[in-house]
């Protein structure tokens, strides 16, 4: 019994001794965009027409690198545009 007392002792003073402080670690810098990236303007168009339903389906963008969602009367269009 004496050993577990002594162990909890021991334990409790530990924690209540000052420690010392670490240095804080640097942040890495953040990954740099690749070239072709960086430059480019990405552009978000909403398109609603009431008249012209279509099926739903995943397309690529007009007029840049992306895509676009259509269904029903909406089209959705995420592209990158140099």
């Amino acid at each position: 019994m004496s050993d577990l007392r002594a162990d909890l002792q021991a334990d409790l003073l530990a924690d209540l001794s000052p420690r010392t402080e670490q240095p804080p670690v640097p942040a890495a810098p953040p990954a740099a965009l690749p070239p072709e990236l960086s430059d480019a303007t990405p552009a978000l168009s909403v398109q609603w027409t009431p008249l012209r339903w279509s099926r739903p389906r995943v397309v690529r963008a007009k007029g840049g690198v992306g895509k676009a969602v259509q269904l029903g009367p909406l089209k959705v269009e995420l592209a990158v545009k140099d």
